[in-house]
């Protein structure tokens, strides 16, 4: 795929796309979704790449749908940046990133708005810049919370919280979206990049089954008040994690005394 609208390189073991429409703030279409999942499929497809890291060129992360498009699509223009949004890239996105095996974070340099945050919910780790502000504001355009948002919002945050956030469509600083549970860290903007590699890298050095299995199990017990089924499926995995390959090198290299490699396992 021709990417227009994100750029994707390699940096040591790290997958990065960034959004890179920056005279629109990133402001999200489409057309800049296909091009980061297309870069997502690739990551997960390249044995060399063990996370990805997704950020925004410029002084935003993405400032929300391209508020162009949405007139075009209130006039039934076919073709509109948000055209078909809700109906093609709702639950579809969450199950997209569920079936890539790989860490994901998201290294928040800006504003993020309404879908400029929605759409990193799901990744497994979310970092931001002091200069970072995320802003619900579905119910200021007249709409609501999409991508499952009312689920992760609800689980970071609390639900009475994150229902606020929403009802009033309130701007965050990076400090509160951090003690509201949206992002674990908050850093200077010039140290931001680098963080989220190292923490790329970190997690590319880590077993890939491990990390899947742990990814799938949050995801499965979280909400699940049945402690019989959550134990049930953390004996599946571990039976599988048990015969891996990669949990042998591990025993290995503890018995050595030396780091584990995965890589070839």
């Amino acid at each position: 795929m021709d990417y227009q609208q994100i750029t994707f390189e390699q940096r040591g073991r790290v997958g990065l796309i960034t959004l890179n429409r920056p005279e629109k703030l990133n402001a999200w279409t489409d057309r800049m979704m296909g091009e980061y999942r297309d870069a997502i499929e690739r990551a997960n497809a390249d044995p060399g790449i063990g996370a990805i890291v997704m950020t925004g060129s410029g002084r935003a992360f993405c400032a929300g749908a391209d508020i162009g498009g949405f007139q075009a699509q209130i006039k039934g223009d076919a073709d509109s940046p948000v055209s078909g949004r809700a109906n093609r890239e709702g639950g579809d996105w969450i199950s997209f990133l569920n079936g890539m095996g790989k860490p994901t974070i998201a290294a928040i340099n800006g504003a993020a708005v309404g879908i400029g945050i929605t759409q990193v919910l799901p990744f497994d780790i979310r970092i931001a810049s002091e200069n970072a502000r995320i802003g619900l504001f579905f119910v200021r355009m007249g709409l609501v919370p999409e991508l499952a948002s009312s689920h992760f919002l609800a689980q970071m945050a609390g639900y009475g919280r994150a229902l606020e956030w929403c009802l009033t469509g309130r701007m965050l600083s990076a400090q509160e979206a951090k003690d509201g549970g949206l992002v674990t860290e908050v850093l200077p903007a010039d140290q931001l990049l680098d963080r989220a590699l190292a923490l790329g890298e970190e997690l590319s050095n880590q077993s890939p089954l491990a990390l899947k299995l742990i990814k799938d199990l949050f995801r499965e017990n979280a909400t699940d008040g049945d402690l019989r089924r959550v134990q049930q499926r953390e004996g599946q995995a571990l039976a599988q994690a048990y015969a891996s390959p990669e949990h042998h090198e591990a025993v290995a290299a503890f018995l050595e005394k030396r780091p584990a490699n995965f890589a070839r396992k």
